[in-house]
């Protein structure tokens, strides 16, 4: 870290204009009074942070001297004990307030200048110096990223002097504005590049999402570009099983305010690997070159949820990072979670026998979208195991599989997105009534923002089932007719014919007795 640290401060500290201090200061005993603030300049500096304040303190002022028509460096009164400290560097007249630099060893030493800007740095904090100006990077969105980056920034109007730039990312760089070169520019090379993902869930990215298998889900990854000499950059990313990665639908948007005519969808300047041996499923590698300081990256893809993926628990990974630089960024991790519920086919016998188990029985599974119903096609994971795995949705009824409960009563679906669902019984134990109307099954889950886990519920006609199992209970007895079927009809009529026939015998019996 420390040897990085002195290569990426010694190309920052080499614009600044340290040196400039040799300037010839005024003699002891010369009249201090002939000094006079002279000139403005301004402090850009390129391939800011965006998010991060800037902010700069004069530490020396620059003077004229009419008599010996010299310039000189004088000390800001906020700063004379610490110029004071500092033995080793400079040199304070206090007769004169002229302040020289003492260390010439180091004059282009970046990292003893460093150590004096970090010094200068602590010192403003914690003697709560007032600084010149502060000015907070303001970025920029684009039209496929949700990240945001700028270019420069600028302190204008100045008086010309000896000037700390400071910011949240670092302790602090050393300029010099003077009437040789007012103008001074400093590069922000001291800050990572930001890494991010995320994963669509409903019409937002987050960090995990619902899905079921056969499903598609669209990933996510945004690159801020902060460092001031891009090359290497890779992006390393790694499924677990239960995705299958979709390579054709890899995409990279490039935004580039600096430049809008190189902004937009990318197709060279990168290479997609598929199946790299570091163990990732893919890499997206930069040619170096490709890709400039504040530059946007967004990469988008998909992937398929398959029958390999884990059910509830830990869910299916994603993992990405990004190597740059000879930096690595931190491991970022979405989730997508499937879930599954039982259904408990039984009956009450009575006591002692109240959760009786019911074979036979068939159910099919089906959701709705809009008025379109879709059912659902399962493949059983092994003899006898009642385990019901999703393999697609058909709008067929015929299509669909029917599942049969075995002697135990139990089966389970697995495979499944949250959402709402029809669990319909289509064939009924011999002896038992079959049910008269669907039940409706609703997964809810919760999932997590920031690491833990997910958790989920089953509800079962708006009541949340135990363990995830819809219970299904069936009535012993004879099916009884649907209303309008002859099963009824026959009784209104054979029963309205003897009414008849009773009315008739009665009349004639009458007339026969009077006559």
């Amino acid at each position: 870290m420390k040897k990085a640290m002195k290569k990426l401060m010694a190309a920052l500290l080499a614009v600044a204009m340290v040196c400039a201090m040799a300037i010839p200061a005024f003699a002891a005993g010369e009249d201090a009074t002939a000094g006079a603030t002279t000139g403005e300049g301004k402090i850009t500096i390129d391939n800011v942070i965006t998010g991060q304040t800037y902010t700069i303190y004069r530490i020396l002022d620059l003077e004229y001297h009419a008599a010996t028509n010299a310039y000189r460096y004088t000390a800001n009164e906020a700063w004379k004990d610490f110029i004071r400290n500092q033995t080793g560097d400079l040199k304070l007249d206090e007769n004169t307030g002229v302040v020289t630099w003492i260390n010439d060893n180091n004059n282009n030493n970046g990292t003893a200048i460093q150590k004096f800007a970090n010094d200068a740095g602590t010192y403003a904090k914690d003697h709560d110096v007032q600084a010149v100006k502060s000015i907070k990077a303001e970025g920029k969105m684009g039209e496929h990223s949700t990240a945001d980056n700028s270019t420069s920034i600028t302190f204008e109007n100045l008086p010309l002097g000896w000037y700390l730039v400071v910011s949240n990312l670092n302790k602090g760089a050393l300029c010099s504005i003077d009437t040789t070169d007012p103008n001074v520019v400093i590069k922000e090379k001291n800050s990572d590049s930001t890494f991010d993902k995320h994963i669509l869930e409903g019409t937002e990215f987050k960090t995990a999402n619902n899905a079921g298998i056969g499903d598609v889900v669209n990933f996510q990854i945004d690159i801020v570009v902060n460092d001031g000499q891009p090359k290497g950059y890779v992006v390393h990313d790694k499924m677990s099983e239960g995705l299958n990665f979709n390579s054709s639908t890899v995409k990279v948007f490039l935004l580039r305010h600096s430049s809008p005519d190189d902004s937009g969808l990318l197709t060279t300047g990168y290479t997609l690997v598929t199946n790299p041996d570091d163990s990732c499923t893919f890499e997206v590698k930069f040619d170096d070159g490709t890709l400039k300081p504040n530059d946007a990256v967004t990469i988008s893809y998909t992937a398929t949820v398959n029958n390999k993926a884990v059910i509830a628990g830990s869910g299916n990974t994603n993992e990405a990072h990004l190597q740059y630089n000879d930096k690595t960024t931190v491991t970022h991790t979405t989730t997508t979670y499937v879930w599954g519920m039982g259904v408990r086919k039984f009956a009450n016998l009575g006591t002692g026998k109240e959760d009786t188990p019911l074979a036979e029985a068939e159910f099919q599974l089906y959701k709705k979208d809009g008025e379109t119903q879709k059912y659902a096609m399962f493949i059983e994971t092994g003899v006898n195991t009642s385990i019901y795995k999703l393999t697609g949705w058909t709008t067929n009824k015929a299509d669909a599989i029917k599942v049969k409960t075995p002697a135990n009563g139990n089966i389970k679906f697995e495979g499944l997105d949250a959402g709402t669902y029809y669990l319909e019984e289509t064939t009924a134990p011999t002896g038992y009534n079959k049910l008269t109307a669907p039940i409706t099954v609703v997964i809810e889950s919760t999932l997590p923002t920031k690491g833990g886990a997910a958790s989920y519920t089953v509800k079962a006609n708006n009541v949340e089932a135990p363990e995830y199992i819809v219970r299904v209970e069936n009535k012993a007895g004879t099916e009884l007719p649907s209303t309008g079927g002859i099963g009824t009809t026959i009784f209104y009529v054979v029963g309205g014919g003897l009414m008849v026939a009773a009315a008739i015998l009665l009349i004639t019996k009458k007339r026969m007795e009077n006559h």
